[in-house]
């Protein structure tokens, strides 16, 4: 079983570059015998790009990192 880095709310970037995003919550896995579970490595990222256009996408959780929104403090 994975653990969970990240929660609602947190702020994250793809390590390979890219927008800021914001987690909105761990994406619903599909088990083999059709049953549903929330992932354990899977979330759900909002973002708007420079268009004002909102955007949604399932990450990896390996394939991202928390940005500190308040450097300093």
């Amino acid at each position: 079983m994975a653990v969970r880095k990240f929660k609602a709310g947190d702020r994250v970037q793809q390590k390979s570059g890219g927008p800021v995003m914001e987690v909105v919550k761990y994406a619903m896995d599909h088990l083999p015998l059709g049953g549903e579970t929330y992932s354990d490595h899977h979330v759900v990222c909002v973002w708007y790009d420079e268009n004002k256009d909102h955007h949604e996408q399932v990450f990896d959780q390996r394939a991202l990192f928390e940005v500190d929104t308040h450097p300093g403090s």
